[in-house]
């Protein structure tokens, strides 16, 4: 086996392209030792959601051609896409925006058609661990003395987290018995996790997330317009290179194919009977303040921001 070169990581470990008998495979690694939480059961749950993908959807998801040890990692192996880019990458780089938004569509209407029927109270639960947990944990470790926010930031941040608590609440009760159809999702379809084939011009998932509580379409439609309309991967890349006010989401920043991607899926979900406006702000308002518990390890002053963020989106309800 060769190493060929490393990918970007992500919540795992390493991400290598290497060479094994004249053929190229992305490898997947997570350390045995380290970061178990949020690594070694994030690289499961893709192991088991990949098979679940391929298993009915096989020419639109990778599949998994090796699993074992590496050293101190546990590792998955799946065929590297040669003339391929993210969905996010190849909008950068002129592939119509429209173009890529119907093709999604396409391929969230596969996944609709394999429902696994009404679940009562699902998106109560998951109202709870994804919007309310967060908030109560952002309530509490901003009275900390190490929170890195200054006098004024802190301050923005206590009240907004105060005042979003009893909405959450009052959502919760509202979405307490509500009917859900769940179906196939990715759990995480970002722009990111979405290859596209330049050549056949078609779309292979990768990087899926099985705890997603709720296993509505919707949710995965809500991390397209994380990725696109509200730029979470270049907001987080902006946020690692210098330090941005909390206060002020840079919204300007984000890249006009990327609005324009989001612009053209809007109008194509508005046709889809499946689709419903509400689902999605609650959706997409949680994929920021989901993240907090996560980010508040590791960069606490990005968890603020896209927990402010998020807040924001939870007011437009």
């Amino acid at each position: 086996m060769e190493i060929v070169k490393e990918l970007k990581g992500g919540s795992l470990s390493k991400t290598l392209v290497i060479a094994k008998e004249r053929n190229l495979f992305v490898r997947k690694l997570i350390s045995r030792k380290h970061n178990r939480e949020y690594g070694l059961v994030r690289w499961q749950s893709q192991i088991r959601k990949l098979q679940v993908l391929n298993k009915f959807l096989p020419n639109s998801s990778a599949s998994i051609v090796a699993i074992g040890t590496f050293e101190d990692y546990y590792f998955y192996d799946m065929p590297y896409y040669s003339n391929s880019s993210n969905c996010s990458e190849a909008l950068l780089h002129g592939e119509l925006p429209e173009l890529i938004a119907e093709k999604i569509i396409i391929l969230l209407n596969k996944m609709v058609k394999i429902n696994f029927g009404i679940a009562r109270g699902s998106l109560a639960v998951y109202v709870s661990e994804e919007l309310l947990t967060p908030l109560l944990l952002a309530s509490e470790a901003s009275k900390s003395y190490s929170f890195p926010l200054n006098s004024q930031e802190k301050s923005f941040f206590m009240a907004a987290v105060e005042d979003a608590i009893p909405k959450v609440k009052m959502l919760l009760d509202l979405v307490a018995n509500l009917e859900v159809m769940e179906s196939l999702t990715h759990g995480n379809l970002t722009l990111e996790n979405i290859l596209w084939d330049k050549n056949s011009e078609e779309l292979i998932m990768i990087d899926p997330y099985a705890e997603t509580y709720c296993e509505c379409i919707i949710g995965d439609v809500s991390q397209l317009f994380q990725s696109s309309l509200s730029g979470y991967e270049f907001i987080s890349s902006l946020f690692e290179k210098q330090t941005y006010s909390i206060c002020e989401y840079p919204l300007h920043l984000i890249p006009a194919s990327h609005t324009h991607f989001a612009r053209s899926l809007s109008d194509l979900l508005d046709r889809e009977e499946w689709f419903s406006r509400i689902n999605l702000d609650i959706f997409r308002a949680s994929q920021f303040i989901r993240m907090f518990p996560f980010k508040l390890v590791s960069s606490p002053r990005q968890g603020a921001a896209f927990m402010i963020h998020g807040i924001n989106l939870l007011n437009q309800i």
